[in-house]
């Protein structure tokens, strides 16, 4: 039985017809028409049923492609596993998580060899999907591409790490309001996401300095530029800089461990669980 055929009907399936499949497989639609007879004829049953609307998985084409899925998402790990086997696992990296990628691969026994890649969350996603990337440490996104898993390692809330002697570090705690006033300095990965909480609140923040890494933003805000909000409270940073709780909520930051579904990297997703409930 042809691979491939298997793999037509699944498509067939999660589209609903034979003309939404041809477009996803990029192939013509007679072509896929005449594999999938070809495959029914094999089996010595037909898959579905065809109508004007589209096609409906019969009795046993049900349990075919049930089982059948199954079998392909096998194959396919098997053949990841076996084109991985001797190679270094490669984990990406974003901007600002290099005392939690320290803090994972403590949890780790030592078995799979890693070859870390400084990369953002979005850049993370789309490498994982295409398996150029085993796993990754990132920052929350909203959705995820059905090859691709998450785990929350950390969540902390926001805060604002200011100069020591800013008048405003004094407080126990501010304002959006309070700090609008002020340089805002944002990394160039992720700063969208401040700017819309002060917008929540109709409030218009005056943007400092850009800094291209999180380190450098703790550098422009030690130099007395400004204040940010990218770095997370516990992160190591200079003694002349302080962080001040905000007042109203703001989503706070979650770091999440991600992985695509296919790759061998069990050791990795228990050593990011571990993570996760050791806080």
């Amino acid at each position: 039985m042809d691979l491939r055929q298997v793999r037509y009907a699944i498509a067939i399936a999660r589209a609903g017809s034979l003309r939404r499949a041809a477009g996803v497989l990029h192939i013509a639609q007679p072509t896929l028409s005449e594999q999938l007879k070809a495959l029914e004829k094999e089996i010595g049953a037909e898959l579905f049923t065809r109508s004007s609307s589209g096609v409906r998985l019969t009795e046993a084409g049900e349990v075919f492609l049930a089982q059948a899925t199954v079998a392909v998402d096998a194959f396919e790990r098997a053949v990841v596993a076996a084109r991985g086997k001797g190679q270094a696992l490669r984990i990406g990296v974003a901007d600002g998580l290099c005392d939690v990628q320290a803090r994972l691969f403590s949890h780790l026994p030592g078995g799979p060899r890693l070859r870390v890649v400084p990369m953002g969350t979005a850049e993370q996603i789309v490498s994982l999907t295409d398996g150029s990337l085993q796993a990754g440490l990132g920052y929350a996104p909203g959705t995820l591409p059905r090859g691709v898993a998450r785990t929350l390692i950390h969540r902390t809330p926001v805060h604002a790490l200011l100069p020591r002697e800013h008048p405003l570090a004094a407080e126990e705690i501010l304002t959006l309001a309070a700090l609008a006033a002020e340089p805002l300095v944002m990394p160039e990965s992720d700063g969208g996401r401040y700017l819309a909480g002060f917008i929540r609140h109709r409030l218009h923040p005056r943007l400092g300095p850009a800094a291209a890494t999180h380190d450098l933003a703790i550098a422009t805000v030690e130099a007395g530029a400004g204040y940010t909000l990218c770095v997370r409270p516990g992160t190591t940073v200079p003694e002349s800089t302080v962080f001040v709780p905000i007042a109203e909520p703001i989503p706070p930051i979650e770091v999440v461990f991600l992985w695509n579904r296919q790759s061998e990297v069990h050791d990795l997703v228990t050593a990011a669980r571990q993570l996760a409930r050791s806080g």
